[in-house]
């Protein structure tokens, strides 16, 4: 049966998501033992990314709850700020199969957020997976695409992940990588974060 957990903060899903994952009848949970469990990890801006985000599962759930069991914990930007809540969401980005980022604002990310990203990229190990970028629909809007998109796009190609920002048709298992290639994808993700760690964030703007 699927789960859905808030991570610290209560947060969860509308009314169509936890019925279709929490109160299907006895012969749904019979055929759930046998479906394939899905980790999920929502990562969101604000209360506007975190409803983008909701309505993504919302979608995820109804094309493919006949075939698979989601387990999504959700984690704001301002929760990633706290050292042990950090670790604990980079632990459960590593194993995930899905990883989702929801920023709507146009501002690149933060960089303590592109550091948590880094953290858990190279200890996917031989872990494919998903990440989705959902964004505004700034981030496209003069045809080129928004910082953000083209680091989530790098990150994805890093950590030989499939990037999309919108459900997919289909989802399937991922096929385990060469050890040679985990290590190479280890050494670019330590090149990227040393670099983000040596960034300054921008001063405040005073209003």
């Amino acid at each position: 049966m699927g789960r859905t957990s808030a991570a610290h903060e209560g947060y969860g899903w509308s009314q169509f998501s936890l019925a279709a994952t929490m109160t299907r009848n006895d012969e749904y949970d019979a055929r759930s033992e046998a479906k394939a469990a899905w980790s999920v990890v929502v990562v969101y801006e604000d209360t506007a990314g975190r409803e983008q985000a909701v309505d993504f599962c919302d979608q995820l759930v109804k094309r493919f709850w006949a075939r698979f069991e989601f387990e999504v914990s959700w984690w704001s930007f301002s929760l990633l700020q706290k050292e042990h809540v950090a670790m604990e969401a980079a632990e459960k980005a590593a194993r995930a199969d899905l990883v989702i980022l929801s920023s709507l604002r146009q501002e690149d990310l933060p960089v303590p957020v592109k550091g948590w990203i880094e953290s858990w990229l190279s200890r996917r190990g031989d872990r494919e997976g998903i990440l989705a970028g959902l964004m505004g629909p700034g981030a496209v809007g003069s045809g080129l695409e928004a910082p953000k998109h083209l680091y989530l796009r790098q990150v994805a190609h890093r950590g030989a992940m499939d990037y999309l920002t919108q459900v997919p048709q289909d989802i399937s298992r991922s096929i385990p990588e060469s050890p040679d290639l985990y290590t190479t994808r280890a050494a670019q993700v330590t090149n990227v974060l040393n670099e983000i760690l040596h960034q300054q964030a921008p001063p405040p703007v005073l209003t």
